[in-house]
């Protein structure tokens, strides 16, 4: 199981800092006819993160909708050339079965997950800025290719300890700070 460096909780407490990593409670988004839920299969964190898309919708709808489509790396598979994936062309897969969901089920809200610490980022040596960075590139593309489509991008983070924390990952807020960084904003 992976678990997070020194140098990634520093860098999360430095995205905290700079409001890239936020609060998710301002981020409520209208679940009411429910959500294509894109998440990581991690088996050690996958029931904390689709517990929290539960208590998301709490107050909305009175039984959780969740469209789960989840797979390794998650979000992160959605980026084209994505390293996660096995073949350049992996990404478009996942594409198709975020449009097929959202025909199927007539839901137009997406939950991009991607975390960390993440086994599949690091199987593939892909960093938490370049974990970021691909997660806005899959919403760019799934908002590219499906017209009308909401994208949220949330990011959870298991500190260890039994600690385990979902954010509301900011694109504005990134790209400020992938600036003055010198780091690429989205891959």
């Amino acid at each position: 199981m992976a678990v997070l460096s020194q140098r990634d909780v520093d860098l999360i407490r430095d995205l905290r800092r700079a409001d890239v990593l936020q609060d998710v409670d301002g981020h409520r988004l209208d679940q009411s006819n429910g959500i294509i839920f894109v998440t990581c299969a991690d088996g050690d964190r996958f029931y904390d993160i689709f517990q929290h898309q539960v208590l998301m919708q709490a107050g909305q709808r009175s039984d959780p909708r969740i469209h789960t489509l989840s797979w390794h790396g998650g979000a992160l598979a959605c980026a084209p050339c994505s390293p996660i994936n096995e073949q350049k062309h992996d990404h478009k897969v996942f594409l198709r079965q975020i449009a097929a969901a959202r025909r199927m089920k007539g839901i137009d809200l997406v939950a991009l997950d991607a975390h960390a610490p993440c086994g599949a980022a690091a199987l593939a040596g892909v960093n938490l800025e370049r974990v970021i960075a691909l997660q806005l590139r899959a919403k760019l593309n799934i908002k590219t290719l499906n017209h009308g489509i909401e994208v949220a991008c949330f990011f959870p983070v298991d500190y260890g300890r039994g600690t385990q924390r979902t954010y509301f990952l900011s694109r504005e807020h990134w790209e400020q700070w992938a600036d003055c960084h010198s780091v690429q904003a989205v891959a």
